[in-house]
């Protein structure tokens, strides 16, 4: 069972002290502020915690989909490693028995 208080305490601090900020280029991000920038005339360091824009919503969803064919394909081809095994035992017993039946010199 899981339970939910603890998640959504590590959330919490996850996102303790963050900002909704809008960015130069235009995406709304969450960010976390992380400072004055040392000589920066009151420019400040953040941490951008989730970037919101149609963009970076595709983005992840491409990730998403790319990791479920990459894990389709190694599910696929762990299920034919037994099959090559067998079909490579009985060659090798095969040519073993073969090996075995030739006149030695």
């Amino acid at each position: 069972m899981v339970h939910v208080a603890p998640m959504l305490s590590r959330v919490r601090n996850h996102f303790q002290g963050a900002k909704f900020a809008r960015m130069s280029s235009g995406t709304y991000c969450v960010i976390r502020d992380l400072g004055l920038v040392k000589g920066g005339k009151g420019m400040r360091h953040h941490e951008v915690l989730v970037t919101l824009s149609p963009r970076a919503f595709l983005r992840w969803m491409a990730e998403i989909g790319r990791d479920a064919v990459v894990t389709r394909k190694r599910a696929g081809w762990l299920q034919r490693i037994p099959e090559r095994m067998s079909e490579n035992a009985s060659q090798a017993v095969a040519t073993q028995s073969a090996l075995r039946r030739l006149p030695r010199q």
